[in-house]
């Protein structure tokens, strides 16, 4: 299996105690998130245990793409999807607001034995296992504050409630995957308009640069902790929107397709995230006309050693119409 995605699960096999110490790495991200401020979680399951599965796999379809997990465990994975939510809440004080029993369920990616971290289910298969845990979690106290979500899915056409498309790399050294990843958001969000946009892979296993054949944000040597990080320029364009919408904010509409709009009427702040994703500047004239505003912060990406730059007052606002000029493929938030 490919490095990173080799993880433990919390019980080894069948008739194994629960190790809660378990997976160390990623439960140390969760609690240190939480420590700087998270307070929303979802937990998810790439593959059931493997003694669960069909072809005792956890990268893996079922032959011919059939369901890996084994129809005869459904009951004992919605009980160990359900214990580990639990544990967290009775013994480490963390709520999942949400249980995702599947990742990228029907893609196709996965023959009968990969590389791939996850598991193939149907349709049927999937309803079935959701209605058991949804079950579980009534059985043991937690419906009241946990839910099932499902699915992340890797392709438009396979998603049934939410949406995840991956829709090629988002690493490179220029702006092309920041704008890329813009693009993608801006149209998530003014079309779709889900509650929260939520990112996969920040940091991907990448020791030699590998620009262009991963999702990373950042990339790292998973394998030598002293290898210093590759913070590419797509982190920066994602924090154009993540620091600065910040959870409760309200997405306002705007007249602009390459124009993200949010406020917190409570505290009297407007966000307007441009993106330029022409290869020639252009100049922006924006009508805040409705907001009485005077004057804005700016912070722009670009391929001109930009990363989050807070900006000089190199625009003005006139009769309610800011105006900008906006490099060459570059990302501009006003606050």
């Amino acid at each position: 299996m490919r490095i990173g995605g080799d993880v433990p699960g919390f019980q080894p096999c069948e008739k194994c105690d629960y190790n809660w110490t378990s997976d160390a790495n990623q439960r140390w991200i969760l609690f240190a998130a939480k420590e700087r401020g998270a307070d929303i979680f979802e937990t998810f399951s790439n593959s059931p245990p493997y003694w669960m599965t069909n072809r005792l796999w956890c990268s893996s379809g079922g032959q011919n793409y059939a369901n890996n997990l084994n129809s005869d465990y459904y009951d004992k994975f919605a009980d160990y999807l359900t214990e580990v939510v639990k544990w967290y809440k009775d013994e480490q004080g963390l709520t999942f607001r949400t249980l995702e029993p599947f990742n990228e369920p029907t893609t196709g990616y996965r023959g009968e034995f990969g590389s791939q971290e996850g598991c193939t289910y149907k349709y049927l298969a999937m309803s079935e296992v959701v209605n058991k845990v949804g079950a579980y979690l009534n059985k043991k106290g937690l419906s009241n504050t946990t839910s099932v979500s499902i699915a992340d899915e890797g392709l438009f056409e396979g998603e049934i409630t939410t949406i995840e498309l991956f829709l090629g790399s988002w690493s490179s050294k220029d702006m092309s995957a920041s704008i890329k990843l813009s693009e993608q958001i801006l149209n998530d969000m003014r079309n779709l308009k889900p509650v929260a946009w939520v990112y996969w892979q920040v940091i991907e296993h990448a020791p030699n640069g590998n620009d262009g054949n991963d999702y990373g944000l950042i990339g790292a040597d998973f394998s030598n902790s002293t290898t210093p990080l590759d913070i590419r320029l797509s982190f920066y364009g994602f924090a154009q929107y993540t620091k600065f919408i910040r959870p409760g904010y309200q997405i306002i509409f705007s007249n602009d397709g390459d124009t993200l709009a949010a406020q917190d009427a409570s505290k009297k702040t407007l966000v307007l995230v441009c993106t330029n994703k022409n290869n020639a500047s252009d100049v922006w004239n924006i009508n805040v006309s409705k907001f009485n505003i005077k004057s804005f912060n700016a912070y722009r990406t670009s391929n001109n050693n930009e990363t989050l730059k807070l900006l000089p007052n190199i625009w003005n606002i006139t009769g309610g119409i800011l105006t900008y000029e906006s490099p060459a493929n570059s990302i501009t938030t006003w606050v």
